[in-house]
C-alpha cells in the first residue's frame, strides 16, 4: 500500500509543475508514495504535521527566525516568475501611480513590496520618492487580474500565466526583479526535521521521484505541458498556447541543485537584519538525499 505524502505549494502556478509531475507520470508511485497538493498552505501547516513537503521561496528566513525547517531540493534560480504588467496607456514608468501586488503580512508582504521596488529601480524609478501606491490585493494574482480588467489600478506584479493572459490584452511588461539583481536564494522543496529524522526511507523516496520529475520537464515538453493543463487549468492556464507561454518563462530557471553559497550569503544577511546569532547554510540543508538522488 502506497504511503500518502502531503505537498504544499502557495497555489497551482506552473512554476510549481516539477511537483506535479512528480505525481502526473507516476514518478511518486514508483517510490511507493501517493502525493496530494495542497494549495494556500506551507511551512506552518508543516511544523504541525500536516504537511509532508512544501515547494516554496524565501524559507531561509523563517529558519532565521526559528521554524522546524530543512531544504532538501532546489526547485528554481528565481524566486517568483513575478512581472510588472503595465497598461498600455502608461508611455512612462513616471507616470505610474497605483499599482497591485499580492496581498500579504509581515515578512512575505515585505518580500512583494521589495519585488515591486526593485522593478521599478530597474525602470529609473525610485518607490519611495515616488507617487506610487502599491495596493495589496486579498487572495493572489487571480484577483490582481480582475481589478486590472475592472479598471482599478495602472499595473500589477503578476506570475505565469496571468502576466501572459495580461500581454494578451495588451499590456506591457516593464521586467521582473531578477532583471535587476539575482534572486537571493532562489526557491526550492522544504520538509521538518522531524520528518527526516522519523522517516528518512520516505524523504528518500520523495526527493528521487522529484529528481526525475524535473528531469522529465525539461527534456519531455509535451508531456509536462498535458500536466500543466491539468493542474493549472484553474489557475488561467486554460489554452495549450498559454501552457506553453509559462513553461518558456519558467523552465529555463528550473533546477534540482541548491546554490550553497547564494543561500549561505542570503541566510547571513537574514541573521543580521533580523538581529540573530550567525548562521550558516550548513545548518539548513540536508543534502544527503540530494546528492544520492544525483548521482543515479
Amino acid at each position: 500500500m502506497a504511503t500518502r505524502v502531503v505537498i504544499s505549494a502557495p497555489r497551482p502556478a506552473p512554476f510549481f509543475t516539477p511537483l506535479f509531475v512528480a505525481i502526473d507520470k507516476g514518478f511518486l508511485a514508483e517510490q511507493g508514495l501517493e502525493g496530494v497538493m495542497r494549495y494556500q498552505v506551507g511551512l506552518e501547516e508543516m511544523a504541525r504535521g500536516e504537511v509532508d513537503f512544501a515547494g516554496s521561496s524565501l524559507a531561509y528566513r523563517s529558519f532565521v527566525e526559528g521554524a522546524p525547517v530543512r531544504q532538501i531540493c532546489g526547485l528554481s534560480s528565481r524566486e517568483t516568475s513575478h512581472i510588472l504588467m503595465v497598461r498600455p496607456e502608461i508611455e512612462s514608468p513616471q507616470q505610474l501611480e497605483h499599482i497591485l501586488i499580492p496581498s500579504s503580512t509581515g515578512r512575505v508582504g515585505d518580500r512583494f513590496v521589495d519585488e515591486l521596488r526593485s522593478i521599478l529601480a530597474l525602470n529609473g524609478v525610485a518607490l519611495e520618492q515616488s507617487r506610487i501606491e502599491s495596493q495589496g490585493v486579498d487572495g493572489s494574482h487571480k484577483e490582481q487580474w480582475q481589478m486590472l480588467k475592472e479598471g482599478i489600478g495602472d499595473g500589477a506584479t503578476l506570475g505565469a500565466p496571468w502576466w501572459i493572459i495580461a500581454a494578451r490584452d495588451g499590456l506591457r511588461s516593464l521586467g521582473h526583479q531578477s532583471d535587476y539583481r539575482p534572486s537571493a536564494s532562489g526557491a526550492g522543496v522544504y520538509v521538518a526535521p522531524e520528518t527526516i529524522a522519523i522517516r528518512p526511507e520516505v524523504v528518500r523516496g520523495f526527493v528521487q521521484a522529484y529528481v526525475k520529475s524535473l528531469r522529465y520537464c525539461l527534456e519531455n515538453v509535451d508531456g509536462t505541458l498535458e500536466t500543466v493543463m491539468k493542474f493549472s487549468r484553474e489557475w488561467g492556464v486554460d489554452s495549450l498556447e498559454i501552457a506553453r507561454g509559462a513553461y518558456d518563462e519558467v523552465a529555463p530557471y528550473w533546477r534540482p541543485e541548491i546554490d550553497l553559497p547564494s543561500l549561505d550569503g542570503a541566510i547571513k544577511q537574514a541573521c543580521e537584519k533580523l538581529g540573530k546569532p550567525a548562521l550558516s547554510a550548513d545548518t539548513f540543508v540536508d543534502m544527503r538525499f540530494l546528492e544520492e538522488a544525483l548521482s543515479r
